[in-house]
């Protein structure tokens, strides 16, 4: 470990000195003379840890249940279908197509998931002053489900990601403050982005469509005693590292709206964590609040003019109030020896409101002004889901896993996932086996089953029909962590 990073500081010192035409003696006298102490990349305490995770993935249902390739990042390369069905919804703006799953949507592949390394220097356990920092990275598939506006753009294709990257620091107060400034994950959610940390090898509905997976901000974190712990944060939109840069949250022309550009576009987002004296079970809540909504929240709609319909293009921004709250909770229970038996829940409410879609004829331009014809159709967007998990492990070797869902979302011209202008029902029922034959490898066959249904509701700019579909999933998963 000392050796490898020796090597990298070497690299990354000769690079500066070529640069600046100075020597390594020079170079660390320059920076202590800016009040800063030189660091020492081999120094006591940094750790570099990480894993290789590999899969083959096999994906079936009834015939014509799946629909055509979405062109979406991180589907099946070899241009198969995706692994579940695509409902496809026709309103005035035309049709287009839906999907719940992310992090294994390539069938019939073998698949490098995810090659992660992380650099830290962990906090004390003693409270004192003191300092560190965390980078995790992901090469592989898992990376492009990792969008970030500020780094790669609203879609990731390049198959890397920066999945944190912050400096934390420790004021000896009470128990000690913990602060947290750039990149983190969210606190939302019971299931994580690393595939081995979870108990099913694919991720669940309600992570990879409910909540957001990353932030950008500061946080605090304090613990109160053992049985309490709280975090309190203000961040850069959702799975963002930019405030939304949108100049109104009226997606009208302003001529007949009221633009909103205050550019106050962050979250607060906090959590409260209670645990079991015995430490055998625990309760998180979490949320997210947005005052004035996030971009990232919802799809954009950028339609064009639909012919003929005398329907103007609504814009790119339909965004109010965002609010998700999230609470999951773990329970090893005493009466089952070695604490085989681990059972957990987690459940997400989630609410965006509109900034207003009022219903209009006539196409801007001059001397054709909107008219506003009837009431508005507010085109707020709530969606709701639980999912239960169990696990029990057989022996020191094999661990059966369980996990059942349920996911909606009430009808939206911008939903949050799924298909435009509906209502989506979602639920998934995942069994897994897993195998810790050789040590630091673990080996998981996986099966899930997918029911997707969406249903009409109509509207005065909405003409959408039902549709249902099922898949099936079959992996095999393969991980070496170190």
């Amino acid at each position: 470990m000392k050796s490898i990073l020796k090597a990298f500081s070497a690299v990354a010192l000769s690079a500066t000195i070529v640069h600046a035409g100075t020597d390594q003696k020079d170079l660390k006298k320059v920076i202590e003379d800016q009040g800063i102490n030189y660091v020492e990349t081999a120094q006591k305490g940094i750790t570099l840890s990480g894993y290789v995770d590999t899969s083959y993935t096999e994906q079936f249902a009834g015939a014509g249940e799946y629909a055509p390739a979405t062109g979406i990042a991180g589907q099946n390369p070899g241009g198969g279908p995706p692994n579940v069905h695509n409902a496809t919804f026709v309103n005035n703006f035309g049709g287009t197509t839906g999907s719940l799953r992310s992090f294994d949507q390539s069938n019939n592949t073998f698949n490098i998931n995810a090659v992660k390394l992380a650099l830290e220097k962990a906090l004390p356990d003693k409270n004192e002053w003191a300092a560190g920092f965390r980078i995790d990275t992901i090469y592989g598939e898992d990376a492009k489900y990792l969008n970030d506006t500020a780094i790669n753009g609203a879609t990731n294709t390049s198959g890397l990601a920066l999945e944190q990257a912050l400096v934390k620091f420790r004021i000896p107060v009470g128990n000690g403050l913990d602060i947290y400034m750039g990149k983190f994950v969210t606190f939302l959610g019971y299931e994580v982005i690393e595939s081995p940390a979870n108990l099913n090898f694919s991720r669940g509905l309600l992570f990879t469509n409910a909540i957001p997976l990353t932030n950008t901000g500061i946080y605090l974190d304090y613990k109160f005693n053992d049985t309490v712990e709280t975090k309190l944060g203000i961040v850069d939109g959702w799975n963002n590292s930019t405030s939304s840069s949108a100049a109104s949250q009226n997606p009208f022309n302003a001529a007949v709206g009221s633009p909103d550009d205050s550019g106050m576009h962050k979250a607060i987002t906090g959590q409260l964590t209670i645990t079991a004296p015995g430490k055998n079970a625990n309760i998180t809540q979490s949320f997210i609040y947005s005052p004035n909504g996030d971009a990232g929240a919802v799809q954009n709609n950028t339609a064009s003019i639909a012919a003929g319909a005398g329907i103007p293009n609504i814009g790119s921004v339909d965004n109010g109030p965002l609010f998700v709250y999230d609470i999951w909770g773990n329970w090893n229970p005493t009466f089952v020896r070695d604490n085989a038996l681990t059972l957990g829940f987690n459940a997400d409410f989630g609410f965006n409101g509109a900034s207003g879609q009022p219903n209009v004829q006539g196409v801007p331009g001059v001397g054709n002004p909107l008219q506003f014809v009837g009431v508005p159709n507010n085109d707020s967007n709530t969606w709701y889901g639980v999912a239960v998990y169990a696990s029990y492990k057989v022996t020191k070797v094999v661990t059966l896993s369980a996990r059942g869902e349920y996911l909606h979302e009430d009808a939206a011209l911008n939903p949050k996932f799924g298909v435009a202008g509906v209502n989506n029902d979602d639920f998934s029922e995942t069994l897994t086996a897993s195998f810790n034959i050789w040590d630091n490898l673990l080996t998981r066959v996986e099966y899930r089953y997918d029911h997707f249904t969406n249903g009409s509701t109509g509207g005065p700019l909405l003409n959408a029909t039902g549709t249902f579909g099922s898949a099936n999933e079959i992996s095999l998963n393969a991980v070496y962590s170190f």
